[in-house]
């Protein structure tokens, strides 16, 4: 009777046990009990997004060198000049955004909407640490609004042979 009462207590402490720790890590997000998150070939919000859902004028900048070698800058091209005919880009990004620009931010969100999930990620930079990175060639994809463009004084990276400059 003392070894059953023991057993009892044994597998009610470790189910105790367990219970704590799940919840510890559901409310700390490391788990989610959602059972509706999309898949990794559909599209991370249920709107369209269009050229024309884009307000203002901006710039972005692709490294030919990282892209070249994938054989993806003219894909990346269309994709963010809004071209009818994008091919499926099987490539993840990094898109690089100045802190203080709102409008880079939001335009840059507005381009992730349009990829499947988790194939574009956003980064916020110091918009002269930005720039100075950029001039190496050490960035992927950086989208500017045009007033922090010129604040940061981007014009230097529009003629550079390995940055593709695409302004809308």
């Amino acid at each position: 009777m003392k070894t059953a009462v023991r057993y009892l207590f044994r597998i009610l402490s470790v189910i105790v046990f367990g219970a704590i720790v799940t919840g510890v890590l559901t409310a700390g997000g490391y788990i989610n009990r959602s059972s509706d998150s999309p898949d990794a070939v559909s599209s991370a919000t249920a709107q369209p997004v269009s050229a024309g859902d884009m307000s203002g004028k901006y710039i972005v900048f692709i490294n030919r060198g990282l892209h070249d070698k994938a054989g993806t800058t003219g894909d990346w091209e269309k994709f963010f000049s809004f071209t009818d005919d994008v091919p499926l880009i099987m490539e993840d990004i990094t898109c690089k955004v100045a802190q203080l620009d709102s409008e880079g931010l939001d335009t840059a969100r507005k381009y992730q909407a349009r990829l499947p999930e988790n194939q574009m990620k956003i980064e916020q930079e110091a918009g002269v640490m930005l720039l100075s990175k950029a001039e190496l060639g050490r960035f992927d994809v950086m989208i500017m609004s045009e007033a922090a463009a010129k604040s940061y004084s981007a014009q230097t990276l529009y003629d550079k042979e390995n940055i593709l400059t695409i302004k809308m």
